[in-house]
């Protein structure tokens, strides 16, 4: 008997050992259900309210972000929904941008990762356009504010994109106040940029680490956003 006993008392402890290298969660400031509200600008025209919702997904994490036309973008037509959702350490495993640009037309760009990124654009006449990189730690327009939100130290990063993926630094801009419709926040500021992109992310220092103030730029045009309220999905 006690040897049936010593012998569990090991299977149990190599069980444990076993579990403890398995990948956890990383700690992330935001709550399950989170959604952000925000006045969204498109080249200066009021484009209208823009939601950003994160939900858990699997292991990860499911953001959508949706534009609730306004303002004289919305009589020109423009549109934009995107979908994220991300691996376990909050890499993209799966995304789609469907954007609709007054005068120009729809595109779609969508990308799954798995052993590798593949990426499938469409183009506003219908062409199709596609490419597969060997990278699989790679982030798209909604990942990579929730990623820099838990990990807001300079690196490089690569960023799904058209017609390729980018790599660029992730640069802090330092520290400042900013009057928002929240309050008054000091914020930290970074900002990635290469390939005709770029993304500037103004974080609040608070505990939830708020991306406060958002430009997203490409050859389309520029999005700025400014956080107004975060309520919780029901």
């Amino acid at each position: 008997m006690r040897r049936v006993v010593v012998a569990w008392f090991f299977v149990l402890t190599a069980l444990a050992a076993a579990g403890s290298d398995l990948p956890r969660d990383p700690p992330v400031p935001w709550p399950n259900g989170e959604r952000l509200v925000y006045v969204l600008h498109w080249n200066g025209l009021v484009a209208g309210r823009q939601f950003i919702e994160a939900v858990r997904s699997g292991g990860g994490w499911h953001y959508r972000g949706r534009v609730q036309s306004g303002g004289l973008a919305q009589l020109m037509g423009f549109d934009l929904r995107s979908d994220s959702y991300t691996r376990r350490d909050l890499f993209t495993r799966r995304f789609q941008r469907d954007l609709t640009v007054p005068g120009e037309g729809r595109r779609v760009l969508s990308a799954v990762v798995g052993q590798e990124t593949s990426v499938r654009f469409v183009w506003v006449d219908g062409q199709v356009f596609t490419f597969r990189r060997p990278q699989t730690d790679v982030l798209d327009d909604l990942s990579v504010l929730y990623y820099v939100r838990v990990y807001p130290e300079p690196r490089s990063l690569w960023l799904i994109n058209y017609p390729d993926l980018i790599r660029a630094p992730l640069e802090p801009l330092g520290v400042r106040k900013l009057r928002t419709p929240l309050g008054r926040f000091e914020a930290e500021g970074f900002r990635f940029e290469g390939e005709g992109t770029r993304i500037e992310v103004w974080y609040g220092r608070n505990e939830e680490r708020w991306p406060l103030r958002i430009f997203f730029g490409q050859q389309w045009g520029g999005l700025s956003a400014e956080l107004v309220r975060v309520e919780r999905i029901r």
